[in-house]
């Protein structure tokens, strides 16, 4: 059983291991100057008319 476990871990390549064998890196994501959330609502004023 724990034999089964651990073969799906390879396959989700949960391991760091894993992943160097098929050649994948995780990179943490670059912070963005301005959140999504300031993003869409100056699209939202600028499709209403009332961006400065």
């Amino acid at each position: 059983m724990l034999q089964t476990i651990y073969s799906a871990f390879e396959r989700l390549l949960v391991a760091e291991g894993d992943r160097r064998r098929v050649r994948i890196e995780l990179h943490e994501p670059e912070p963005q100057e301005q959140s999504a959330a300031v993003l869409a609502i100056a699209d939202y004023r600028k499709e209403l008319g009332l961006a400065e």
